[in-house]
């Protein structure tokens, strides 16, 4: 494995560790929106000091990579699997939070060779581009093998555009001033096509959430992906994580400045720390009991 993939020689873009106490079982490591190679460095080294082999994969937003959710490519982790492979690498994990959660989980649900993934904040469906000005563009945030993938379309914007979207919400919901995007998607079009098909996974899952995250409804995603699971007699793992009082800073190590934008943050500062630590502990025992 080389140290460094790059998107033009390699297809995707990513830096290799190699582990050494799990150093056969590999994690494909993802952050979410708007989180550039230091960002996802600094985050993923909780893994790499666990011993763990870890590959750090941009999907955007890194230097020489889109900087818009439109289309991204779930071919980059079916190439960076192909190059494992090749590696000699048969335990392959992928982990990802927030739009990087939904990233894995779609992948996992491609791509077979995946046994074992682990999705922080999540959500359950693939969704179009949002605007700031004018409409949405209807292009969906994933794409395979060249094609879009289905999205679920947000009807608020479609009719009242960005900011007419925040008069409507804020006239109608007093209680949650800080949940605007979260509203995106309580009131999207959720198609049986968009659905990620979680069912079609061959892995391990641990998924985690918030029970009121400000960002998306993820803990409402969480629980339909686990009783979607369960429905369908999924034969793997599933483990679903769900925190009373918690913020989308799930996963990660935040500076004191990103928390004053998550309302769960101030509200319950003491809770918020501990359930990352708890986070982090949950993920390490998931790794322990991966047998394939």
């Amino acid at each position: 494995m080389k140290a460094y993939y790059s998107l033009k020689e390699d297809g995707f873009q990513a830096y290799w560790f190699e582990g050494s106490t799990y150093k056969d079982k590999v994690i494909i490591w993802m952050h979410g929106s708007g989180m550039n190679e230091k960002h996802c460095l600094a985050d993923s080294e909780y893994m790499r000091r666990a011993g763990y082999s870890v590959l750090v994969l941009g999907f955007y937003y890194w230097q020489g990579m889109p900087k818009k959710m439109r289309g991204i490519p779930v071919d980059y982790v079916e190439k960076a699997v192909a190059e494992l492979k090749r590696s000699g690498y048969d335990n392959i994990a992928i982990h990802g939070i927030s739009s990087g959660a939904a990233y894995a989980l779609l992948c996992a649900s491609l791509i077979p060779e995946i046994s074992l993934v682990i999705a922080v904040c999540p959500f359950d469906y693939v969704v179009e581009e949002p605007k700031i000005f004018g409409r949405p563009t209807g292009r969906s945030w994933f794409s395979w093998h060249g094609s879009d993938y289905p999205c679920a379309l947000f009807t608020g914007l479609r009719e009242k555009g960005f900011f007419g979207s925040i008069r409507e919400y804020l006239k109608h919901d007093t209680e949650h001033r800080n949940e605007f995007l979260r509203s995106f998607y309580e009131h999207a079009a959720l198609t049986e096509e968009a659905r990620i098909k979680v069912e079609n996974m061959q892995a391990d899952v641990l998924l985690f959430a918030p029970e009121r995250d400000n960002q998306w409804p993820s803990a409402d995603a969480v629980r339909r992906m686990e009783k979607k699971l369960q429905d369908s007699g999924y034969p793997y793992r599933v483990r679903a994580v769900i925190y009373p009082k918690a913020s989308h800073l799930l996963g990660t190590n935040p500076p004191e400045s990103w928390k004053k934008a998550f309302p769960p943050e101030k509200k319950w500062p003491r809770e918020c720390n501990e359930a990352r630590k708890d986070c982090f502990a949950q993920e390490y025992s998931f790794l322990r009991e991966w047998a394939r």
